[in-house]
This record gives C-alpha cells, structure tokens and sequence, in this order.
C-alpha cells in the first residue's frame, strides 16, 4: 500500500533515542517529529526490545490495551509507515524500523539509546570504584544519571509499558544511592546534604537515602539535625508499614547518639562538637 524510495545506507544519519524521560528522537542531533499519539507508544516498545523481532499482538496491546479496535492491525501498519516515513525524511536509514515475520524489529546502532549509555557508564564506574577510583567513579555515575530528563517514557499511558518506565527509575535511584555512598566516602558530605533532603522528601520511604542523609548531616556537625531525620524516618516507617528502621539505620542511629565514626576512617564529629574544636 504504501512504499518509500530506499537510502543508501552509507548515507543515513545518525539516529539516537532517549526514554530516560520523554521520548525523543534525533538525527545527527536534529529532533525528529513525532506524532503524540499512538505512534509514540508503538515506538517505545520497539525501543525496549530493540534488536528483537516484537509480534504484532504486543505492539496492538501497547497502543490500546485490553480493547483494541477491529481494525488494530491495520492502523498498526500505518503508525509504522508514517515513523518510517518521519525517520527517512530526518535522514535515517529506511531499515530502521524492519518487517519480520508476525510483528516489526527496531534496529538500532550500539550508542543509539540512552538507556546503552546509562548501563555503560554504569560499569565504566563500578569498574574504577572495584579498582580504588573512587572520584572517577562518581564522575561515571553522575554521567549516567544526568542522561536522565524526567520519569522514564514520561508522558505515555499504557500498561504494557509501565513496568519498562518502573525498571528504569528503580535502575536509577540503586545507581544515585551507590553514588552518594562514594561521594560521602570522598568527603563531599557538605554539598550533599541539599540534594538528600530532596530525596528524602521524595522518597521517604528508602532507607539507604536516609542513612545517607543522617551520615551527611553528622560529618557536618549537625548531630541533632540527623538524629531529627532518623526519628521523622521511624515514626514514617510505624506510620505507612507498621515497621521500624531497618539493622543499618538502626546502627547509624546508636553510632550518632555514641559519637562514633560513621564511614571508614571518619572522625567522630560529635566529640569535635563536644569539645570545640571546628
């Protein structure tokens, strides 16, 4: 039914997709314009399988649900031509988006996703963390989660890719607590605490945020502030899950009160307090 002229494939541009937050595509940095529609949550399944073959059953399920019109198939084709058409016109290669048997294949370059370079810069760091480069490590991961612009596939409402948009923001609060971990490690503990406040607000309920938020307001010499922090996180805690802090906290909580050294070779800032020292 509908047909477009072939690219050479040695002239296509070079094509880069973001789902840490909006969808968004580009050619040589150029946005491509896409339709926000139907479109958009086609292309976004594509996208998380990249590379696989994706049966036409699951892309009709990502675009409407549980009550697909009769004519779904149909109106799947024609979403599909029109992102071809879209990407050949932005200078893609026309074999981007492929048809295979029974459903439609996305092929994507290695770098061609943000979510490639996240999982890279990730290793990248664990790998010098793993070594004893602690600040390149955290240069690593901040890399990683600056690729993040907003809640993963922020703006599209379907249920088949929910559990993609949970992945990625799960991926990236363990990746920003491993983070921290290292940055307090270094010494940076001052200029986090703004930033942990803002977790912690946000997610008061993850305890690794709020040791680390504890642990940074005590290397500052704020003891009562952090012990405040431990106490509003237990009565949170009894509140929403009928649960105390968990073992870490709990120990943090005892080592503030005590005065005692809360990271590998940190002074105990409490006798500093106690004594006047700065």
């Amino acid at each position: 039914m509908h047909s477009e002229s072939p690219r050479s494939p040695g002239n296509a541009g070079t094509v880069f997709f973001r789902i840490l937050g909006p969808l968004q595509a580009t050619v040589d940095a150029r946005p491509v314009p896409l339709a926000r529609n139907r479109q958009l949550a086609l292309l976004a399944l594509l996208l998380t399988e990249a590379g696989k073959a994706v049966p036409l059953g699951r892309l009709v399920d990502a675009v409407w649900g549980e009550e697909p019109p009769v004519t779904a198939d149909k109106q799947i084709q024609t979403c599909v031509w029109r992102l071809r058409k879209a990407f050949v016109k932005a200078g893609a290669s026309a074999g981007l988006i492929e048809t295979v048997r029974g459903g439609y294949l996305l092929r994507l370059p290695e770098d061609g996703l943000d979510t490639r370079l996240f999982e890279r810069l990730r290793l990248t760091g664990r790998s010098r963390a793993a070594a004893g480069d602690a600040i390149g490590a955290v240069e690593d991961y901040r890399a990683a989660l600056a690729l993040f612009q907003g809640p993963p596939l922020a703006g599209l409402e379907s249920p088949a890719l929910e559990p993609v948009a949970a992945y990625w923001a799960e991926r990236r609060l363990a990746l920003l607590e491993e983070c921290l971990d290292l940055e307090l490690a270094v010494g940076r503990h001052r200029e986090l605490v703004g930033e942990l406040s803002l977790l912690v607000e946000e997610h008061p309920l993850r305890e690794p945020l709020r040791w680390s938020l504890m642990a940074a307001l005590y290397l500052s010499d704020r003891r009562a502030d952090a012990l405040a922090v431990y106490h509003a996180g237990r009565a949170t805690l009894i509140s929403h899950l009928g649960l105390d802090p968990c073992a870490r906290l709990q120990d943090l909580h005892r080592r503030i009160i005590a005065g005692d050294p809360v990271l590998p070779g940190a002074p105990a800032r409490a006798e500093a307090q106690l004594s006047g020292a700065p």
